[in-house]
């Protein structure tokens, strides 16, 4: 019987696997285990798995080489920063991940972020909550969103569900993506352009790039002084594209007006020391800009589908290799 492993981290510890029975198949053993930060955990529970789906559970060179019986990994997500891909490749194990599931979702979220971010509606929200004042005019400086250009680093479907969304709002956008369909840019009235005019230029920035040894903080000091129209910067994308000291440094020496953080560069962050809370200019939502009943369904039967057409060898049903191995 195929055994497959289901490696969570712990915020998924309870969750029910019906979905991906149901898929998988009664020739398929179904094990589930909470990756609590024991990489000698891990491995024991997944030496003699064949297939193993994760979402965030660290699969690094030292646990793959482990694994001598796996050959596919399937992961429940469309980043896959979890996985050293040099790794599985060498140990002869495809990687997959999700191709699309929360594009709406994130996209929705990335915009919520600017609204409130312009609009100043933490603060406002304060002062009639908390304060119980009701003033329209004890806030200054608030733009009109239409006469805003916005920038866009990474141009790829979610990139351009947020340009869609801009333009109804009368933005004028930019973007930044190496690998961007100019076709699609010409579509939606986007103009490429290179990382420092878009750090130039741009009222608000807007990541939405996956992450890579190549890009990891992307925006570092040397970017934030390069925002000369003082930006509020979206992350909904991966905390690691960001340097947190110096987005902190770009926060209280006002290189930037302001930041909303659906990630950051940990995980699990300690929010009883971290620096970014308790700002008026600061949004954080828990890593759940991709979250919906209907995107976590979508993820999940997609996440298990890969794997069963994997098993089947129908490899063109794999929504996304990642890396395919030679058989």
């Amino acid at each position: 019987m195929t055994k497959v492993v289901v490696a969570e981290v712990t915020v998924s510890a309870d969750r029910n696997l019906n979905i991906e029975r149901g898929i998988l198949g009664a020739d398929v053993e179904l094990v589930h285990h909470t990756y609590d930060g024991c990489n000698g955990d891990l491995i024991s529970v997944c030496q003699d798995a064949d297939v193993i789906l994760t979402d965030y559970a660290p699969l690094t060179r030292s646990v793959l080489e482990q694994l001598q019986q796996c050959k596919l990994v399937s992961v429940s997500a469309t980043g896959y920063d979890c996985v050293d891909i040099s790794a599985a490749a060498d140990c002869k194990i495809s990687v997959c991940a999700v191709d699309e599931y929360c594009t709406d979702e994130v996209a929705d979220h990335s915009i919520l972020l600017m609204l409130a971010l312009c609009r100043r509606l933490p603060e406002y929200h304060d002062q009639v909550q908390h304060q119980h004042r009701w003033q329209f005019d004890s806030l200054s400086g608030l733009a009109r969103l239409r006469n805003m250009t916005l920038g866009i680093i990474g141009f790829g479907r979610i990139g351009q569900a947020v340009a869609r969304r801009g333009r109804g709002f009368g933005l004028t956008t930019i973007a930044h993506d190496p690998y961007a369909d100019s076709e699609a840019a010409s579509a939606w009235g986007v103009t490429l352009c290179d990382l420092p005019t878009l750090l130039a230029e741009s009222d608000i920035i807007s990541l939405h790039c996956s992450l890579s040894a190549d890009n990891q903080h992307l925006l570092d000091a040397g970017a934030f002084r390069r925002m000369s129209k003082k930006p509020i910067l979206i992350n909904c994308a991966r905390g690691g594209l960001i340097d947190e000291a110096a987005l902190v440094v770009a926060l209280d020496t006002e290189l930037i007006s302001g930041a909303g953080l659906d990630v950051l560069d940990d995980e699990s962050p300690d929010l009883g020391t971290s620096p970014l809370v308790g700002r008026d200019n600061v949004i954080l939502t828990p890593h759940m800009a991709f979250y919906s009943d209907t995107s976590i369904q979508e993820n999940r039967r997609i996440s298990a589908s890969n794997i069963r057409h994997f098993l089947d060898g129908e490899h063109s049903g794999v929504k996304r290799y990642i890396h395919q191995a030679k058989s």
